[in-house]
């Protein structure tokens, strides 16, 4: 992981040598992770900055951290990016991979605010990912994972999709933008420090331009489920009081939009075939078709009720639309969508919502049947 991020940046940096003329590559602060907080010493903003120092790549052939951590207070984002040339060459952002935010800091500031100057200034990739943290984000990137920069720590797990459910799509700075001039509600992924260790945990909901709620992991899988954004995990399940772990190889989703009594109706099928990977039944036997059957059935029903739970929760406690149901709404009824939209967390809210999925054993490995003697 390690050696194929510092190539990449090797690589970046030999293009840079052609491009920038006279600017050498150690004058530059190449930023790779930035992470924003409230600021110190009454001032709004706090950012802190992870730069990549060529001279420490490879330096004695150690696996120590070829990064440094810089950080400035200050009252706007650009005056602070500008006020960072005082302790350290000037910023070169092209090469961002992550931009942390607090949620101390989007609680109290907007979000918008918060990202102008970056959506403004075309040195600053749109595709940059962009977490949340509940603590100080600035300490997230002083974390050192033998030798691993914070950022691309962080970015590395963010591919993780297809061995967890429980992963959210990552979200650009490109992604934020458009959510936010669409005025709706959405999440991001959250990135914490459990034992020294860098994790991506939840989701963090933005509404009104501002921190919402937070999203466990077991409600990250059910959004991932209830959205079809599945590319692979497992399931883990209990059949007449008895484990199993249900590995995903595909999932199909289709969302029916429809209006009853006034209210948006939503009707989503699903489709998921995996493999029967673990059972801790003593009596399994996997090659008896009514036994597969009813390992299918809790499948289904333990998705379902995981679904169900997640709805409540986003019509009931936060009332909150992050699952781009609002999407359907928009392309099947224009018309209604456009008189809704301003207020379109109340009508996701209001709106019936049945989640049906079918689930399908494709396999179940090479042991399939135990006999008792």
């Amino acid at each position: 992981m390690k050696k194929k991020g510092m190539l990449a940046v090797l690589s970046l940096l030999l293009l840079l040598t052609g491009c920038w003329d006279s600017r050498q590559i150690e004058k530059l602060s190449i930023a790779i992770g930035l992470a924003l907080d409230k600021g110190e010493d009454d001032k709004k903003v706090k950012l802190t900055y992870q730069f990549l120092v060529p001279k420490k790549i490879g330096q004695d052939g150690s696996a120590q951290d070829p990064t440094k951590v810089v950080s400035t207070s200050g009252n706007t984002v650009h005056q602070t990016i500008r006020s960072t040339a005082l302790k350290n060459f000037p910023v070169f952002s092209q090469h961002l991979q992550v931009l942390i935010f607090s949620e101390d800091l989007v609680s109290d500031i907007s979000l918008e605010a918060l990202i102008n100057q970056f959506i403004r200034d075309n040195s600053i990739r749109r595709s940059s990912e962009v977490y949340m943290t509940p603590g100080a984000a600035g300490s997230i990137l002083k974390i050192d994972d033998a030798g691993d920069p914070a950022s691309d720590v962080i970015h590395n797990i963010s591919e993780n999709r297809a061995s967890t459910i429980k992963l959210l799509d990552p979200v650009t700075l490109g992604d934020i933008s458009i959510k936010l001039q669409s005025d709706l509600s959405f999440i991001m992924p959250k990135v914490v420090v459990e034992k020294g260790q860098l994790q991506l945990e939840g989701g963090a909901v933005i509404k009104n331009n501002k921190y919402h709620a937070n999203l466990s992991p077991p409600q990250i899988e059910a959004l991932n489920l209830l959205t079809g954004h599945v590319n692979g995990g497992v399931i883990d399940s209990k059949h007449d009081g008895h484990l199993f772990s249900y590995e995903v190889f595909s999932m199909t989703h289709r969302v029916r939009a429809m209006r009853q009594n006034g209210k948006y109706k939503f009707v989503i099928n699903a489709n998921i075939k995996g493999r029967l990977s673990e059972d801790w039944y003593l009596g399994e036997d996997s090659f008896n078709d009514q036994y597969i059957k009813n390992i299918e059935k809790s499948v289904q029903r333990d998705i379902e009720k995981r679904v169900e739970r997640l709805i409540h929760v986003l019509q009931h406690e936060i009332k909150t639309d992050v699952t781009d149901l609002s999407d359907n709404a928009r392309i099947t009824f224009p018309k209604e969508w456009e008189r809704d939209r301003s207020n379109w967390d109340k009508h996701f809210s209001e709106a019936d919502i049945d989640f049906h999925i079918k689930a399908t054993i494709q396999d179940f490995g090479t042991k399939g049947a135990t006999k008792s003697s």
